[in-house]
Parts: structure tokens; C-alpha cells; sequence
């Protein structure tokens, strides 16, 4: 039992690395190939490009609960292996479009189609032992970051090696290597039950309480737009901080992986700490350091402090999202584990649309560095709802 824990961890690892170097090899130069679909302007490109990310994200999101219901009815290894089957089709056509509006379909479709990590996740959360899940699922989000710090270099190399459509044709050749390791090699302790036998979600997490839920699907939300909310205009924030710079694209380049690359350094000791401390108390401690951080941000003045800072807020990010997931796991019976894992998803996806998209109007009417304020409170929101919620639980935070 304890050898099949370990091999489904390393291969969900690894196919958790290749989905974020997927997108993160893809996305930075979309509209880049989107302008060879026709004759676009500025405006128009600006558009398309939003929309070829937006709608991947707000697709996963409606269609979600959906697969969620499934999950619950035949188990995660077969939403893991949907997703990065189709996820093979998808991305394998978008590399073929012969015009914009073939590349938005199909852009569309991915996220409909889209879930490994969080099923990956959802699969690992419930089969890792209790004593280390917190190290384990800290350890396994690093499988996405990485991906997503090492996809744009390794995107560019074959953006200027191969094309644009090589890169996709790549791409799905990868996510078909995710799909047989994940067939073949990861093993599901999972009895299928019918639909008469499915139990209806609603009653179930009335009976939990919806300030969990609030504060569940709250948290996720405010991480993601958090995460997200600066990253289209990251570029633009450091020119206005250093304008004399003559390595624009570099020190991007770093303020963009700090977060990432504490994420992965620090996971193995956010992770002990979460299993030391527990779950619940863990999410207030770490999201209390994250408003903080954000608030300090916002009056950075230079370079190096933005990059500490973001470093820091990657620590924080390392420590919220595995907490989720041991909470979701802790609260939530098995019968409705599937459908809550895939709100989860809903709510961590409409918070890569609304973040970056609320940001913009911010950023236009107050600045940069406001998008670091506006996002403190969200996560104030988040923080207020997981109070309310532990009033209720005061035994876990004393323990």
C-alpha cells in the first residue's frame, strides 16, 4: 500500500510538471501566432489574446461540476486521464488552426476538457497517509510550478527552433506520454457506485455548514486572482519602478519566478508545518502574512524589494492551497468529495478570470501598485470568512 502511494505521487508529479509546462510553453507567445491567423490590429489582438486565455478558464469553470458529479460516480484516475486525453486533442488542434475562430473553439474546449492537477490532487489527498499529507500535497504542486517557471524558456527555444504550431504539436505529444503513464502506472482504491446510490450534494454540505464553503470556494478564489491579478502587467510595473533599465526582460523574468521558486523550495517545510499545526490554523497564519505582504508591495520602491517580497508571497502560496485540500479532505465525506473538489476547481478557475480582469480596471484608474492593495482585500475577505468559520472550531486551533 505504502509503494503505491509513492508511485501514483511520482507519476502524478510528473504529469502535474508536463500540464504546466504545456500551458507555460504555449501561452506567452499566443497572440504572437493568433497574428499570423490574419490581419489584426493592435486592439484587435489585444482582444483575441485575452479571450484565447479567458476562455479556457471560464469554460473549466462552468463545465467543472459537471466532471465533478463523475468523479464521484467512477473515481479521479479517470478525470485524470480524460483530461489529459482530450487535453492531447485539444492542444494538438489548436497547433493545426487554420484561423482564429478554429483556435478560440478549441481553446474553449481544453478548458472544458482540462482538470489533471486538480484531480490529480483530489486522487493524492485521499490516498497519501494521514500523519505527512500536508508535505505530500505541498510537494506535489511543485510538479505545476515548475512547469510553469521552466514552460516560457523552453517555449521560446521552440517557438525559434520549431514555430509556433511545433510547439503545440510538442506539446500534445508530451500530454499523450501523461496519459499512458497515467493509464498504465497509477493505481485508484475505488469502488464505482451508481446513481441511484449517488447522494445529492446540497443537503450534505448544508449539514457541514456553508461557512466552510464559503470560506473554501472564498479562499480559492482570492489565491488564484491574487496569484494572477499582476501577472499580464508584471512588465509594465517593474519599467515604471526601474525606467532607466536596460534589462527590461530579465528582471521580468525574475519578479515573474520568485513566487514560483519559493513555492518549490520552501514546500517540503510549509508542508511539515502544516501537518505540525494543522490545516486550519496553517490558512489563517499564511493568509495573514500574504495581506501583509501584499500591503508592503504596494510601497515598494525599488527592484530588489519587489522581488523579496513577491519570494515571500510564494512561501505564503506554498502553504494556502495544500491546506485547502487537507481541509476540503478533512470535512468532506467521500460520497461528495468528487463534486466539491470540482467547485474547487470552478472557483480557482473564475479566479484566474476575474483577477487579472479587475486588475486592469484598477491599474488604469489607480496604478500598478494598487492591484497589490486591491488584492489584500481579497484576501482579507478570504481571511474574515476562515475566522467565522473557526469560531466553531476552536478545539483544532488549540491543539
Amino acid at each position: 500500500m505504502q509503494e503505491t502511494w509513492k508511485k501514483n505521487f511520482r507519476i502524478l508529479w510528473f504529469g502535474s510538471l508536463i500540464t504546466g509546462l504545456g500551458n507555460a510553453m504555449t501561452l506567452p507567445f499566443i497572440v504572437l501566432f493568433i497574428e499570423t491567423l490574419g490581419n489584426f490590429n493592435k486592439t484587435e489582438l489585444n482582444l483575441l489574446g485575452a479571450a484565447a486565455f479567458s476562455l479556457t478558464y471560464l469554460s473549466k469553470a462552468l463545465v467543472s461540476p459537471l466532471w465533478g458529479k463523475l468523479a464521484d460516480l467512477k473515481g479521479r484516475k479517470l478525470m485524470c486521464l480524460r483530461a489529459s486525453g482530450v487535453m492531447t486533442f485539444t492542444i494538438l488542434m489548436v497547433g493545426l488552426s487554420p484561423n482564429v475562430w478554429f483556435l478560440l473553439f478549441f481553446r474553449a474546449m481544453q478548458g472544458a476538457f482540462s482538470g489533471y492537477i486538480n484531480n490529480a490532487n483530489a486522487l493524492m489527498s485521499v490516498s497519501a497517509p494521514v500523519k505527512i499529507r500536508g508535505r505530500v500535497m505541498s510537494k506535489l504542486i511543485t510538479g505545476d510550478i515548475t512547469g510553469l517557471l521552466i514552460g516560457p524558456l523552453i517555449g521560446s527555444f521552440l517557438a525559434t527552433s520549431v514555430g509556433y504550431r511545433g510547439s503545440f504539436f510538442i506539446t500534445s505529444f508530451l500530454m499523450a506520454i501523461v496519459f499512458l503513464t497515467t493509464l498504465f502506472g497509477v493505481k485508484e482504491d475505488f469502488v464505482p457506485i451508481t446513481k441511484k446510490e449517488l447522494q445529492p450534494v446540497l443537503p450534505i454540505m448544508k449539514k457541514i455548514g456553508w461557512q466552510f464553503f464559503l470560506a473554501l470556494f472564498g479562499s480559492l478564489l482570492a489565491v488564484q486572482a491574487t496569484t494572477n491579478a499582476i501577472t499580464p502587467m508584471i512588465s509594465l510595473l517593474v519599467r515604471e519602478i526601474d525606467p532607466g533599465s536596460n534589462n527590461l526582460v530579465i528582471i521580468t523574468g525574475v519578479v515573474s519566478a520568485a513566487p514560483g521558486l519559493a513555492t518549490i523550495v520552501m514546500a517540503g517545510l510549509v508542508g511539515r508545518l502544516i501537518d505540525k499545526l494543522g490545516a486550519l490554523k496553517s490558512m489563517l497564519i499564511f493568509l495573514t502574512s500574504a495581506i501583509v505582504c501584499l500591503i508592503l508591495t504596494s510601497m515598494v520602491q525599488n527592484i530588489w524589494e519587489l522581488v523579496v517580497l513577491r519570494f515571500i508571497l510564494g512561501v505564503s502560496d506554498a502553504a494556502l492551497i495544500p491546506s485547502i485540500q487537507v481541509l476540503t479532505i478533512q470535512n468532506v465525506p467521500n460520497s461528495i468529495f468528487g463534486r466539491i473538489f470540482s467547485y474547487n476547481q470552478s472557483a480557482q478557475a473564475m479566479g484566474n478570470v476575474l483577477g487579472p480582469m479587475l486588475a486592469a480596471v484598477i491599474a488604469t484608474g489607480f496604478g500598478y501598485k494598487s492591484i497589490f492593495l486591491f488584492s489584500a482585500v481579497i484576501e482579507i475577505l478570504a481571511l474574515m470568512a476562515w475566522l467565522i468559520y473557526s469560531k466553531q472550531h476552536r478545539v483544532e486551533l488549540k491543539s
